[in-house]
This record gives C-alpha cells, sequence and structure tokens, in this order.
C-alpha cells in the first residue's frame, strides 16, 4: 500500500529572515546544552533561507567551533542515500522495486525464504525483510561501520533463516541495508562508491561525501568526548551508515526535497519519500519510535502524523561511532532540519529529537500572512 504525504503547500511564504534565523539560534542552543554535547552543527532550510549554526568544539576542549566543511559521520541516514541509489536504478531499469534479493546474490550464493516468500528490495529498504538488526558475531569492540564486510555478510546468510515472512512486521536492521547495497552494486555494475558519486554527491556538488577520508578530511573529523572511533574507511557498511560529509553537503542534498525562489523541488522527491507501509498494516515495528512513534514507514524515511499541535513530519535517526543525527522535514512548507552532534557521556537523543521537532514546528508556524 502506498501513503501519500499531505500535498504540499501552493504558497512559498517568506517568513521574515531575521525572525527566522533566531527561532533556529533559539533552538540549536537549547539542543545543545541541553544535550551536554561536546560539539554541535545544525542546518535548517525554510523556504528561501538557510541558515547554519554550530556549538561546542569540534574535539574536546579545543574551542573550535564546528564548520560548514567539518567532517561528520552521518550514520544511518545513509539509508536515505542508498533507498534514493535503489529507486534511481530502478528508474534506469537495472532493477525493480520487487526484485527478490537472491536475484542480486552472489554467484552460489544462497538467501533465506519463508514457505517460498522471498526478501524482496523493497522489503530491504523498508525494514521488512525479517533479517536481524545486526549480523549475529563479530569482535565486542571495534571501530564502527567495518565489519561486516560484504564477503562476510554473505557467508552468514547461507545458513540464515528467517522466522517471519517478508512484508509482515518492520524490525530495523542494518544488515538488510548493507545486504541492499551489495544488490545495488551488482544491478549497477558500478562500485558503490562510483555509483554514489554519479547518481548523487557529484550532481549536487557533494565534494566532502565519501567513504575513503582523506588525511585533510580526517583532519576535519569532528571528535567526541564519548564513543570516539578512527577515521579509516567504511566500505564495509555501504549501505547502512557508513558515510563521511560535512554539514554544507548534508544541505545540498536536503534541499531537493525543498522548494525556494532559487531551488525547485527535485521531480523524484515525491517517490524519495512515499510512505509504504502504514503501522496499523504491520503485525510490528520495532526500533523506530525513538523521535515519536512511527505511523508510517518509507524507503528509510519514517512518517509521524500530526499530534498535539505539531505537523506531520518526515524524518531520520542516526548515531554511530560517538556521533547523533537526526533530519526532519515538513515538506509542504519546504521546512527541513538537520543536526548533527558529538557525544559526551550525558548526551540523550531523545533530547535533541524533541528539540528539532519542536522547531520544525514553530518554523512552520512562522508563516507570512
Amino acid at each position: 500500500m502506498v501513503i501519500a504525504l499531505p500535498a504540499r503547500s501552493e504558497q512559498n511564504s517568506s517568513p521574515d529572515p531575521l525572525l527566522a534565523s533566531q527561532i533556529v539560534d533559539r533552538y540549536a542552543e537549547h539542543i545543545f546544552y541541553g544535550t551536554a554535547a561536546t560539539g554541535m552543527a545544525m542546518v535548517a532550510i525554510d523556504g528561501n533561507q538557510r541558515v547554519f549554526t554550530s556549538f561546542g568544539d569540534t574535539r574536546p576542549g579545543n574551542n573550535v567551533r564546528p564548520q560548514k566543511d567539518s567532517l561528520i559521520r552521518i550514520a544511518s541516514i545513509s539509508k536515505l542515500l542508498t533507498s534514493e541509489l535503489l529507486l534511481k536504478l530502478a528508474e534506469d531499469g537495472r532493477l525493480r522495486l520487487d526484485d527478490p534479493l537472491s536475484k542480486f546474490a552472489p554467484p552460489g550464493s544462497n538467501v533465506p525464504t519463508y514457505a517460498g516468500q522471498p526478501i524482496r528490495l523493497i522489503n530491504l529498504a523498508t525494514h521488512t525483510s525479517g533479517l536481524p538488526r545486526e549480523q549475529p558475531g563479530g569482535k565486542p569492540v571495534r571501530p564502527v561501520f567495518v565489519w561486516p564486510t560484504r564477503a562476510e555478510r554473505w557467508d552468514w546468510l547461507q545458513t540464515a533463516r528467517l522466522t517471519t515472512p517478508p512484508g509482515v512486521s518492520a524490525s530495523y536492521s542494518n544488515l538488510a541495508y548493507d545486504l541492499l547495497g551489495d544488490a545495488l552494486v551488482r544491478a549497477s555494475g558500478m562500485t558503490y562508491p562510483n555509483l554514489l558519486s554519479s547518481k548523487i554527491t557529484r550532481p549536487l556538488g557533494m565534494k566532502d561525501t565519501t567513504f575513503t577520508p582523506s588525511p585533510d578530511q580526517c583532519a576535519r573529523l569532528m571528535v567526541p568526548e564519548k564513543g570516539a572511533s578512527p577515521c579509516v574507511n567504511t566500505l564495509a557498511a555501504i549501505g547502512s551508515g557508513g558515510i563521511y560529509s560535512t554539514p554544507d553537503d548534508i544541505a545540498r542534498w536536503m534541499q531537493q526535497f525543498l522548494a525556494s525562489d532559487v531551488h525547485q523541488r527535485s521531480p523524484q522527491a515525491d517517490r524519495l519519500q512515499t510512505l509504504i507501509y502504514s503501522r496499523n498494516q504491520l503485525t510490528k515495528l520495532e526500533g523506530m519510535d525513538v523521535p515519536g512513534k512511527a505511523d508510517a514507514l518509507g524507503m528509510g524515511w519514517v512518517y509521524m502524523q500530526p499530534k498535539n499541535g505539531r505537523p506531520g513530519i518526515i524524518q531520520k535517526t542516526g548515531g554511530g561511532g560517538g556521533f547523533i543525527t537526526y533530519m526532519a522535514m515538513v515538506p509542504q512548507y519546504n521546512v527541513g532540519v538537520f543536526v548533527v552532534l558529538t557525544r559526551s557521556p550525558l548526551s540523550r537523543f531523545t533530547t535533541m529529537s524533541d528539540g528539532v521537532n519542536n522547531l520544525v514546528t514553530e518554523l512552520v508556524g512562522n508563516r507570512a500572512d
């Protein structure tokens, strides 16, 4: 079942520029101090305005504020770019969303089924595959986004068993998204970095978005007080969370969903944010309620219905290597916010996501008459 987001506003009202930036700065300061973050950067888009603000340190105690080109881990927001590649390859005729994963498996590999029902690409993209959140095993202490490798996950899949049919329940799965990334590589005949570059990052001018950061980029990587992980290649986690980027690059990516006088909303944006399952269609929904109740699922995106004066918000969370990320949008009002923070021992996700949800709500309400 496909569920439509509310219709986009026909008028692109432009709030007072100073007032909009004041709103963003006020909430950003509240979020930073409320989360006890080491450092934080935020980008907010509101119609014709794009606001960047930051607080704290790029490294503990260095007194250097995060910049637009500070390197960050976007963590599971990587999944949104994976689902974008899935849709673009479908539009190119390289695959179908309902293709079985087995069609793109390495030669001789087995993909589990449930009573003959296969795992389809759309199941991987909507967390309805029946696969676990993480592949079992691995070292308990290791850098983030370096395990399992492609070979290791396909080796594990040979003996894996599904305990629920695909498409019946939703349970968050990083493993599913890395297998989806592998399938996109097979379908396209390209390496994943080249595919990402050709379809997304190069056209949008996202020059710092990568899996293999250079020494210069690593020198710009924000470092948390808690959970820091080395600046190494993260090609093992191509689909689930391995992308390094910058606030400026992510603003460029986010802009394609939001119209202004100088930016057109991408013709693909509605398809990218299509909602596939409502919550009441699923027997279970796990792992996607942290920033608020998940009422519907898209391809990576999660939708929260309007509630208690808050508009409907389409959002995605992320975290890993001491980073916490969150993106929330109300596309019909051309409002979107991305925030990244580096953790201290006191940092909590919901303090950040509640603040962003409230910020988005106030920006939507800040319309010119």
